[in-house]
């Protein structure tokens, strides 16, 4: 996902600039799920459950039997954990493995969005994948944490222009799809997340549980269908 070789001066993303070298806004959201891990390791394993109850997106949650809400957090927790979720990892290999892809997807779309509309982005990418995981998951009370849908949101942005003129202005859906390295792109995704559903996550960094495939599914839909509506025109920068 590195930038054109023919890339000009202008811009963030000019050649002979590191690519390590990550815009504020992108370290501190790679910082902060760090951190979270350190501090939940100094603490007790006894808070391990509650923690991810109270900030974990729980299907079940949503189902207020008897009128009112069980979990952690009450009502506020219904409105928080549509966020909150994709802060929490399980454990080191999860949060580093998030970590990279999130870093590595950012930067060019941060680099197109600006920071306001980049961290709009992710919110509503995030929220997407909490809201399809609700739907596929209805009454499930296993906590969903992790950043994957938020991810997903950042590579179906960065496949909307990608694949284009540096810095042009990004096609519409279909122009996109009638590129054939973005199908291809899509059906890797495909492939990889139907392989993650038979595999579960031990093999990625998780405690071998079952993959949130509807939080993938949704954050890559709410970024690849609606980038453009968060997208800079040119005539604004």
């Amino acid at each position: 996902m590195v930038g054109d070789a023919n890339e000009g001066n202008r811009g963030p993303g000019r050649r002979g600039e590191p690519v390590f070298l990550l815009p504020p806004v992108i370290t501190v959201m790679v910082a902060i799920p760090i951190a979270i891990v350190f501090v939940r390791g100094l603490l007790p394993t006894q808070f391990d459950v509650p923690i991810d109850y109270l900030f974990g997106f729980v299907p079940d949650r949503y189902i207020l039997d008897g009128g009112a809400p069980i979990y952690p957090g009450g009502w506020g927790a219904l409105v928080w954990t549509f966020l909150t979720y994709a802060l929490l990892h399980d454990g080191w290999s999860h949060v580093l493995l998030n970590s990279a892809m999130f870093a590595a997807l950012a930067r060019p779309v941060s680099a197109r969005l600006g920071t306001g509309r980049f961290l709009a982005f992710c919110a509503a990418a995030t929220v997407a994948g909490a809201v399809v995981h609700l739907v596929v998951a209805w009454g499930s009370q296993a906590p969903m944490i992790g950043a994957s849908g938020t991810v997903s949101g950042l590579l179906g942005a960065l496949l909307r222009f990608v694949f284009r003129s540096p810095w042009a202005e990004t096609g519409g859906i279909g122009d996109s799809l009638r590129e054939p390295r973005v199908r291809g792109a899509i059906a890797a995704l495909v492939i990889m997340n139907v392989v993650l559903v038979f595999l579960g996550s031990g093999p990625f960094g998780g405690n071998g549980g079952s993959i949130a495939w509807g939080a993938h599914l949704g954050g890559f839909l709410a970024g690849f269908l609606g980038y453009s509506a968060f997208e800079r025109r040119r005539s604004g920068w």
